[in-house]
């Protein structure tokens, strides 16, 4: 963090205020791409990226472009994302670069799931959690920020590949002491 300092111009002064608005900005604009996922407003989410955005979220692979993220979250995750969960963003590290049109972030999500699905529908179970991490590009567009680049992975209770892996052979992950749980 820089300090005061005696004799700093008006235009170094400027920069410090502008990279302090910026890292708010981007903020508010991560803040309510969640709030946006959350809520399954896609053409929000999309609208949160620059038009040549990369896109890569867990196991959906990587996407290019607005449209593309668009789409992919429209056709993959409309009918995966059905519960109404809880979500918390916390602990961001957002840095402006010196040419202050560039930016970057690290963020600490965690989800508080309610609903699980099961052979009779949905089921309300309480206290269940995941965390993950969002490491984010931005870029300023016509003075407005957007999400440039995303990468997210869930990281706790079970890593991503764990849980594909377990899927993929059958196995239940954690209940410990039960054929198959690891």
């Amino acid at each position: 963090m820089h300090t005061m300092q005696a004799g700093m111009s008006l235009e170094e002064l400027s920069k410090r205020i502008d990279r302090l608005e910026s890292a708010t900005a981007i903020g508010r604009l991560h803040q309510n791409y969640v709030r946006d996922l959350a809520a399954r407003n896609w053409d929000a989410v999309a609208e949160a990226y620059t038009e040549d955005a990369v896109c890569d979220i867990r196991h959906h692979g990587v996407h290019i472009g607005r449209q593309a993220i668009r789409e992919m979250f429209g056709a993959e995750l409309e009918g995966v994302v059905l519960a109404r969960d809880g979500y918390i963003l916390s602990s961001p590290d957002i840095t402006v670069s010196d040419d202050g049109d560039s930016a970057s972030g690290v963020w600490t999500w965690h989800r508080l799931q309610a609903d699980f699905r099961t052979t009779w529908g949905l089921m309300r179970v309480w206290g269940p959690w995941s965390e993950g991490t969002y490491v984010t590009e931005y870029r300023r567009v016509d003075g407005e920020w957007k999400i440039s680049k995303l990468w997210f992975r869930v990281h706790a209770p079970d890593h991503d590949e764990e849980f594909v892996a377990a899927g993929e052979e059958g196995r239940v992950l954690g209940g410990a002491g039960r054929p198959g749980a690891i």
